[in-house]
């Protein structure tokens, strides 16, 4: 196995779940796996997941379900964007669940569902100001009625999605929730209530309890990140991006490093290179700004980050081929004292989000399952 790794913890990820449960208070949890699962292997934890009794795994994309139902996941698996109408077939075969926000195309899974005998299931997605997919607050009880007299749908769940709730005190959310409230309150005064009813992301959870609906959908929670106004969370990150020295050699002052010579040596000093670069999903846009972890101390990522590696300025200290690096994670120094990077970390060099620091890790990077 090549000796960079994404080792991905199973043992934190269920603490997560833990947590996320607590916070939840009995409700139904949609455990979201969508994009390789942030970057963590959506197979492996979609089973640790479905072993550990999640109640629903979201997907972005049919052929993710698909790949899920392929490897023996039976869990209900929903699919969070809207499905074209050369995917019905593959979504009433595979027993996938569908937003609903088209009447002709959730018409076409309803004929191929009754055509087999069998009914497709679809939550109604309003949207209620994220502007991305859904039917209007206005149109969405009319909507819900005519899905109600299709053959071959069950219109089980309502649901939308909130624009800024990984904003503190954020105004927009709560007038994004009154107005899904509105509609699903409409809809029960004429008698029609649904199995599952959910709104709230990673975001919400922690900060809109009111917005905890039948079911919530945690993200990024699952794989170890709190929202960034919350600092007393107890989630654990899953993912460490590992490596080890490929070459150490010694500069003098004044000779650089790298592709476009962008970083010059103030004195001698030895540079270590790693192999980690952009094509491993490490972005480019963190050079200069990057640190990593070896021998539990930190040091610059110095130079152009490159497509296979990468650079580091260890000074004068004793480093050698095969120590161990860490890009993302903790590592104890000989003392045994601690020192960690994390997603958002590096998130906040590559003036980014931690959601695409985890998700852009290529699949060329093994995932070493612990």
């Amino acid at each position: 196995m090549r000796c960079t790794v994404a080792r991905i913890d199973l043992g934190a990820l269920r603490w997560n779940l833990s947590q996320l449960r607590h916070r939840a208070e009995g409700r139904k949890i949609m455990a979201m796996v969508k994009a390789n699962a942030y970057g963590h292997g959506m197979i492996e934890v979609s089973r640790t997941l479905q072993e550990s009794g999640v109640d629903m795994l979201g997907v972005a994309f049919a052929d993710e379900g698909v790949t899920l139902r392929e490897q023996g996941i039976v869990v209900p698996i929903m699919v969070l964007t809207p499905t074209m109408a050369d995917e019905a077939r593959i979504v009433v075969d595979n027993a996938l669940t569908t937003v609903a926000c088209d009447f002709d195309q959730v018409a076409a899974l309803g004929t191929l569902a009754a055509e087999g005998g069998t009914k497709a299931i679809v939550h109604v997605y309003v949207d209620t100001g994220m502007h991305r997919d859904g039917v209007q607050p206005h149109e969405a009880v009319d909507f819900v009625h005519a899905l109600d007299r299709l053959p071959g749908i069950d219109v089980q769940g309502i649901c939308t999605h909130f624009a800024t709730s990984d904003e503190a005190h954020s105004g927009f959310l709560l007038e994004q929730l009154e107005s899904f409230r509105t509609v699903v309150a409409t809809l029960s005064s004429a008698g029609r209530t649904f199995v599952h009813v959910h709104a709230a992301n990673t975001g919400a959870i922690w900060q809109a309890e009111q917005a905890l609906c039948t079911m919530v959908r945690p993200g990024l929670s699952l794989y170890g990140y709190a929202p960034p106004f919350d600092d007393a969370m107890t989630m654990r990150p899953v993912l460490s991006l590992e490596t080890k020295v490929l070459s150490v050699r010694r500069i003098r002052a004044g000779e650089t490093v790298s592709y476009g010579r962008r970083y010059t040596a103030p004195a001698d000093r030895t540079i270590a290179t790693i192999p980690v670069g952009y094509g491993d999903g490490y972005p480019r846009k963190l050079t200069g700004k990057a640190t990593c972890l070896i021998n539990g101390r930190s040091y610059p990522v110095v130079g152009t980050i490159c497509m296979d590696e990468c650079m580091v300025d260890v000074g004068d200290d004793p480093v050698a081929i095969g120590d161990d690096v860490v890009l993302i994670g903790r590592q104890a120094d000989v003392d045994g004292r601690i020192a960690s990077i994390d997603a958002t970390d590096v998130a906040a060099w590559a003036e980014t989000i931690p959601y695409e620091i985890t998700t852009a890790i290529t699949a060329r990077v093994p995932r070493k399952y612990v």
